[in-house]
């Protein structure tokens, strides 16, 4: 049942993590890529549009605080011999950007943007067993300020440090049935940082380990459905500078769990399509200026088209962000929407 593969294209892009929920994730760290057949390189682009705002402490309009957003997304996978594979993948896996311009909290900004290589490598055990591990080199950088937490600004510096990937998948390569579990280290890092303009310091950095359990089969020649339920260890992550007075600028209490579900299918040989649905939970937590939202629900398509060894596939999603109401104030009805395009090109 090979021929879906070109369902997969479009089923891969109408499922990818063009905009996330769930802490400050903005990709799902997939490592899909490794059980491509032979070699290829790929690239993606993604536009991010959400639209947050709500209601502040002094019952004042927030006005939209969610600046759009580029993502970026490369990878290169090959053979080894009939049972070694290598892939090397690059994303931006955590990121933020907040600019209120209206009410109590005008001034109030942050910007965190990070970036990944992952080296991963593949061992066939058996024609349906596949060991997979690798490492992950990881920076990030951030910048924040609060003016109404004492005049409260902070710079951290780029910094960078490692952690590893492992797992295992079984799979049936004649009806495109696979179903893989991937561990996902932390990753630690340490940045020097300037607090209220002049006060020098350093800040510990610890994001998330995670799980993710992905799979997929073919129901016919022509369809594929697939689907992954992600957990993410968000109740240990937290982001606590030397000096904020509130101690914490970012917090989760809860950790997350994502599902994602689709449907892929081959409409011509050269054409295919695929749908996705997918979900986060409400956890009913309170909001703060810079993680206003709470779960979310999302609808998402793409197209994959088919030129030889190039595929094109183009991809959009709507996300439903889930209401959130405490202290900071209340923000309801919010939504967002990502597009986004990827090229593969085998070799």
């Amino acid at each position: 049942m090979k021929n879906i593969s070109i369902a997969a294209g479009a089923a891969l892009l109408a499922s990818s993590a063009m905009v996330q929920a769930g802490g400050i994730e903005r990709t799902s760290q997939s490592v899909d890529i490794i059980f491509e057949e032979g070699s290829l390189v790929e690239f993606g682009v993604s536009y991010a549009m959400p639209s947050v705002s709500g209601i502040d402490p002094a019952t004042l309009d927030t006005g939209t605080m969610s600046p759009n957003y580029f993502g970026f997304s490369g990878a290169y996978k090959t053979d080894i011999g009939d049972k070694i594979g290598l892939a090397i993948i690059f994303d931006q896996p955590y990121g933020s950007l907040a600019e209120y311009t209206a009410g109590f909290y005008t001034g109030t900004a942050a910007d965190l943007s990070s970036s990944a290589i992952t080296v991963i490598g593949s061992y066939d055990v058996t024609d349906r067993i596949v060991l997979f591990g690798g490492g992950t080199y990881q920076s990030m950088q951030a910048t924040a300020d609060v003016p109404f937490v004492g005049g409260y600004s902070i710079v951290a510096d780029p910094a960078a440090g490692f952690g590893y990937v492992a797992g295992a998948a079984f799979q049936i390569p004649d009806i495109a049935l696979r179903v893989a579990l991937t561990y996902r280290s932390t990753v630690a890092t340490t940045h020097d940082t300037l607090e209220f303009g002049a006060v020098a310091g350093t800040m510990d950095v610890v994001t998330p380990q995670s799980i993710n359990l992905e799979f997929q089969t073919g129901v016919n020649p022509k369809t594929l459905i697939f689907g992954s339920v992600r957990w993410v260890d968000w109740s240990a992550f937290d982001l606590t500078p030397a000096n904020y007075p509130l101690g914490s600028i970012v917090d989760y209490t809860d950790d997350r769990v994502t599902f994602n579900f689709g449907v892929g299918r081959k409409l011509s040989d050269t054409l295919s399509a695929a749908v996705t649905v997918g979900y986060e939970r409400n956890l009913q937590g309170a909001p703060t200026p810079l993680a206003p939202t709470d779960g979310f629900f999302s609808l998402g398509a793409g197209l994959t088209y088919t030129m030889g060894n190039t595929k094109i596939s183009g991809g959009a999603k709507y996300i439903w962000l889930g209401d959130s109401s405490g202290a900071a104030g209340t923000f309801e009805n919010n939504s967002a929407i990502g597009i986004g395009v990827n090229f593969s090109v085998a070799m």
